[in-house]
């Protein structure tokens, strides 16, 4: 194979790979937020929502460090976690897997006052604009 026809051969290759990878795009810092003595945010990404739905909508994942401020142990999932929005009205359910750029989180028992590394994902509206995380017991 010529050295041209190889240089094409490996420009679309390139071209056909990344077109199929997710889009990432960083947060702004202002546009989850927590309360600080529950929650630290380390980072949020949103992507484009794969699953192809008729609505507008996007994947974001949160990793935070979040403390048991209850003085007995928790059961922390990620069905308990929730993205508060003020200017849609709306609330959004913590998600585990099912998505390509939502990874697993376990089940697990958290003892008060201990902190836990979590990663969560969120199917929300792409017209959101900025949310508060919770997590409800």
């Amino acid at each position: 194979m010529s050295t041209s026809r190889s240089a094409i051969s490996a420009a679309l290759c390139f071209a056909l790979l990344t077109g199929c990878q997710l889009k990432s795009a960083p947060a702004p810092n202002d546009f989850i937020t927590a309360d600080p003595s529950t929650f630290v945010i380390k980072t949020v990404q949103r992507y484009d929502d794969p699953s192809g739905t008729t609505t507008d909508s996007m994947i974001v994942v949160i990793q935070a460090t979040y403390t048991n401020p209850e003085s007995r142990p928790e059961t922390i999932s990620p069905d308990k976690f929730a993205l508060l929005d003020p200017n849609l009205m709306g609330t959004y359910q913590g998600l585990s897997g099912g998505s390509v750029s939502i990874p697993n989180m376990a089940t697990v028992q958290l003892a008060a006052g201990k902190p836990i590394d979590i990663t969560v994902g969120f199917r929300v509206p792409a017209a959101m604009s900025a949310a508060r995380l919770v997590y409800k017991p």
